[in-house]
């Protein structure tokens, strides 16, 4: 379910009250269960959101420029892989006139790194807009990412 807005938040939590507390309940004991329930709610994705802006700013801050470079490491090991497996060893094979084993990249592999260069990519194309915020230097590793 998505949680994305107040107005979710609320009709969840209505939701919720409707069919978990009895039928026997007064409206108004049903709106105050409602309004706390919408604010442990509300509490915390604001307490996941704090978390996940303390753990971009611990990123930004540390010392350790690979670290901050490991985005682009990824991608260009990936495309390692793919130039061994798809480029490489079919060479090897087709002069030496050996027949290799098949290899194949699993699926898992082509997920993750497609979607680490799917964001990469994204925050790399703002960057290039002039888009230029702490969340972009998260994505791309940006030089001037200072928390």
């Amino acid at each position: 379910m998505d949680l994305t807005g107040i107005g979710s938040i609320a009709s969840f939590a209505k939701s919720v009250i409707e069919r978990i507390f009895p039928p026997k309940m007064s409206a108004e004991e049903k709106v105050k269960a409602q309004l706390l329930l919408q604010e442990m709610l509300e509490e915390r994705e604001n307490k996941l959101i704090d978390a996940q802006r303390a753990i971009m700013v611990a990123e930004l801050q540390q010392g350790d420029n690979y670290t901050k470079r490991a985005r682009p490491t990824l991608i260009y090991g990936g495309l390692a892989f793919i130039f061994l497996v798809h480029v490489l060893f079919p060479i090897v094979s087709y002069f030496t006139r050996q027949k290799l084993p098949g290899l194949t990249l699993p699926d898992q592999f082509w997920w993750a790194w497609g979607g680490a260069c799917s964001i990469w990519i994204i925050g790399r194309s703002a960057e290039r807009r002039g888009i230029n915020n702490k969340i972009i230097q998260a994505i791309t590793g940006g030089l001037n990412a200072k928390g």
